[in-house]
């Protein structure tokens, strides 16, 4: 709601205990008392808190959670002129970022968000054909049957065509490749495959299905020659249906 994790714990201290001392507020909310008395100034200027005198002593209350609700609508706003003042300048970005000639060649994916985000990124390439090396069963260990028709169905909107080559241990798939694929297998004794390879756009993803799952795409015309080379090797020793 726009407080910081130690504002939110002197606030949430504030409304446990009413009208608290700074030192009161330290302990309940356990976090140092001099920690304590700045996120106290920051609550008072967002209107969460207040303070008074009795005695000699200082006094601190809560205000109504109801000011939380005003905070995140202004929050909101700020976010909307943002996003607003970003769609204004994004295409000037977008017509640096193309023009910037050489950029870092390698990036990288963690876990399977990061797997399905790289595979995302070649449903995206120009050149409609993608070139793909694949283990069939390390890729059904990470993504279900309904995952894997759905990214099939999303190639197929977009006119992306496979060219796959796949090991499984029990051999060839027995249903037909769908629409827009060619498929050839290679057994797995003859094609031990550790990773899953995509092959477009004068890039390679390669990703880790077993363990750690992880991804990493790398930029380059060269080496994406040399692995398309490699592909099309194996390719003509390979199995087509």
């Amino acid at each position: 709601m726009g407080l910081s994790e130690k504002e939110a714990k002197v606030y949430m201290a504030a409304l446990e205990i009413g009208r608290a001392t700074a030192d009161q507020l330290a302990k309940q909310a356990k976090i140092v008392r001099s920690t304590t008395y700045v996120q106290i100034e920051s609550l008072m200027k967002k209107g969460l808190m207040s303070t008074y005198e009795e005695g000699k002593k200082t006094y601190f209350a809560p205000e109504s959670p109801e000011y939380l609700k005003r905070i995140f609508e202004l929050k909101k706003k700020e976010f909307e002129v943002r996003e607003r003042e970003l769609n204004d300048f994004l295409p000037d970005l977008i017509r640096q970022f193309e023009g910037a000639g050489d950029r870092p060649l390698v990036r990288f994916f963690d876990g399977k968000e990061g797997i399905i985000s790289l595979r995302e990124e070649a449903l995206g390439a120009k050149n409609k054909t993608i070139y793909v090396m694949s283990s069939n069963d390390t890729l059904s260990n990470v993504f279900t049957r309904e995952e894997r028709a759905a990214y099939t169905e999303k190639r197929l909107r977009k006119g992306i065509i496979t060219k796959l080559i796949y090991t499984r241990q029990e051999g060839k798939l027995p249903e037909a490749p769908p629409e827009n694929t060619e498929q050839a297998y290679i057994s797995p004794e003859k094609l031990p495959l550790e990773t899953d390879i995509i092959i477009f756009d004068g890039c390679v993803g390669i990703m880790t299905l077993k363990g750690k799952l992880l991804g990493v795409l790398i930029q380059s015309k060269e080496v994406q020659s040399s692995m398309l080379s490699i592909f099309n090797f194996l390719w003509d020793a390979a199995e087509k249906h």
